[in-house]
């Protein structure tokens, strides 16, 4: 039986077609951050970054922007920088703002994860619970589970998970298919895969020429004909091998790509890319080590990618007709 980190409450599911609403609002440019986790370094490089663009992009931050940020403080600050923006509702602010105590860390881990790091996750988010200002709840738990974003004409689909279930693992570079045996291998996948025809299917009944995402961990990107699935993996900690950045997705009706883009590809006349977010490590580190101290739940899950990365290169993120940039 599914327990606290493994369990998928109703509140978490929705449709495909609940995407296809009128778009919430309409830019030239959008960026899309999931998974800051606390890391006030990383908000600082997203908006600088976002400072370097020629017209203001629109930012929307798709959840688990808390996680790790226990110091009072951080989290001000990340609540304070978000909620200035756009937001949807990740499992970590679900988690936080609900009432329901059998949720735990709220990820809706699959059963190929192991338990350690299940439990490791909760021990956190309990801790997080335990330091974080109870009037910051109402306002998390007010935010949408995904928006729709209008960027040139084309329609973007913005999730935390999967357009699903707002912690599904079905857009995991692990499930997708055509199937990733060295991802695969990685995590230990044993859970059904995601055929193009699902995600084709999707994307038509929610109306989108992009899918974007986050939760799962690691970023990769696929065109599926005339639909694009964008999962930026985590804009707070390091998502590849011995690089020590995040990342975060671009969406833009300028088909020129950025001079950062790590890989991307024109879409149906929508511009994808996956960018650097490269914050100060080291100060990132500090605070990561003064809040979760060796020992502790936070540094046995998360110690490991904060210092070295992931298995992932960039090379191995961009599948199908996506473009990695030479050197990457």
């Amino acid at each position: 039986m599914a327990g606290p980190g493994r369990s998928c409450p109703i509140a978490y599911r929705y449709r495909p077609d609940d995407l296809a609403e009128p778009a919430t609002f309409s830019t030239s440019t959008l960026y899309v951050v999931g998974g800051l986790y606390g890391n006030t370094h990383a908000l600082d490089a997203v908006l600088a970054r976002a400072a370097e663009e020629s017209a203001r992009p629109e930012i929307v931050f798709n959840g688990d922007f808390h996680y790790l940020d226990t110091d009072p403080d951080r989290f001000a600050e990340i609540e304070a920088g978000v909620h200035a923006h756009h937001a949807t509702l990740g499992n970590v602010e679900y988690a936080l703002s609900s009432d329901d105590d059998t949720v735990g860390c709220g990820c809706d881990y699959p059963s190929y994860v192991a338990d350690s790091v299940v439990t490791h996750s909760n021990l956190v988010l309990d801790r997080l619970r335990e330091t974080s200002p109870v009037d910051a709840r109402p306002r998390l738990a007010a935010l949408p589970r995904h928006l729709t974003v209008d960027v040139g004409g084309r329609r973007v689909g913005i999730v935390h998970g999967d357009p699903e279930s707002l912690a599904g693992w079905r857009l995991a570079l692990e499930a997708v298919d055509p199937p990733d045996h060295r991802a695969r291998a990685e995590t230990g996948f044993d859970g059904p895969s995601t055929p193009s025809a699902t995600v084709v299917d999707w994307c038509r009944r929610a109306d989108v020429t992009a899918l974007c995402c986050t939760h799962t961990g690691l970023p990769h990107a696929q065109d599926h004909g005339r639909h694009v699935v964008a999962n930026n993996g985590c804009a707070g900690l390091p998502c590849f091998t011995g690089e020590r950045s995040g990342v975060l997705t671009r969406l833009s009706s300028d088909p020129r790509p950025p001079a950062d883009s790590l890989f991307g590809a024109v879409v149906d006349g929508l511009r994808f890319d996956a960018l650097p977010v490269r914050y100060d490590h080291e100060r990132w580190r500090a605070d990561f080590l003064r809040a979760w101290p060796p020992g502790s739940p936070g540094h046995l899950n998360y110690a490991t990618r904060v210092d070295a990365g992931t298995w992932l290169t960039v090379a191995h993120s961009a599948r199908g007709s996506i473009r990695a940039r030479p050197g990457s």
